[in-house]
């Protein structure tokens, strides 16, 4: 049962491998919780609402975070709503259960002195194809903003070098178009030209050293390798690039309404956690500068 929800969310909702395969692994924990080890023998008679609530107070005393707890509920609301849409439940246990309130937190992003040593080291041409593949996956990653999935995805076809031009295929199979910056381009045909060398095996537009196309974890490693060379404190992931993409657009004055855009976020509600980034520096600045400090 569970297995045919995790095959809806990609066919239908076309949630990537990763999103899906983080769903099924909260329904494995709770199936954990409820004695049933084998998930593939999930029964929906198996719960009710004074479960699902002892369930939330079980991960409470494990010392879940409250981000952590109110996504193994949405994983489980999410389940349930999809058993009544189909008419295997008539009644919903997790009806009437809110999320647990956490602290907002703001994206981690790398300073503009730091970004600005990654980006000239960055643009330097190398014959060797690691090198040059490892520095254009830093480039797209801060010069575009897109998500890892996003980057992962990304085949030849989908470059128009003569519009200077990305096409991304977003979450939910949504594409939009992200504008190739004119210092990447000369990056991007030279890596082109010694990815051949590679022998790719397919389209993919960042291969491996076989010629495949590259992991998520390969891509992970890439990106915390070339920030921990920085000396860049804190979280090193390809995400932290994207929200350091954000936060300087939006220091330079560029519009919360186009940057939503370049992110390819559906709410503006989502892109404005970078508008904190901006008022934090600003009470950084004003509580060393101000002369009644």
């Amino acid at each position: 049962m569970i297995d045919k929800f995790i095959k809806y969310l990609l066919a239908q909702r076309h949630y990537s491998e990763h999103t899906a395969a983080a769903y099924r692994n909260d329904l494995i924990h709770f199936c954990s919780y409820i004695g049933c080890e084998d998930y593939t023998l999930f029964s929906p008679s198996m719960v009710d609402n004074r479960v699902v609530r002892g369930y939330i107070m079980a991960m409470g005393e494990d010392k879940f975070a409250a981000s952590s707890t109110s996504r193994h509920i949405s994983s489980l609301r999410s389940l349930f709503s999809y058993l009544r849409r189909t008419g295997v439940v008539d009644s919903d246990p997790t009806i009437g259960l809110s999320s647990l309130r956490s602290g907002r937190r703001l994206p981690h992003f790398v300073e503009k002195s730091r970004s600005q040593m990654l980006l000239d080291s960055s643009l330097e041409l190398s014959d060797d194809f690691t090198i040059e593949r490892d520095s254009l996956i830093i480039l797209l990653f801060y010069t575009t903003g897109m998500r890892l999935a996003e980057l992962i995805g990304l085949d030849i076809d989908d470059i128009d070098m003569e519009l200077m031009q990305l096409k991304v295929l977003g979450k939910g199979n949504k594409e939009r178009l992200s504008p190739i910056p004119h210092i990447v381009k000369q990056k991007l045909r030279w890596y082109l030209s010694i990815r051949k060398e590679q022998e790719p095996k397919d389209m993919a537009l960042i291969v491996s050293s076989r010629g495949c196309r590259i992991s998520r974890s390969s891509v992970y490693a890439i990106v915390n390798s070339s920030l921990t060379l920085l000396g860049v404190e804190g979280k090193k992931s390809p995400h932290v690039l994207r929200h350091t993409f954000a936060t300087h657009l939006l220091s330079v004055g560029v519009g919360i309404e186009n940057i939503k855009e370049l992110l390819g976020h559906e709410s503006l509600t989502t892109t404005q956690i970078y508008t904190h980034n901006s008022i934090e520096e600003l009470k950084k600045v004003f509580s060393v500068s101000h002369p009644r400090r």
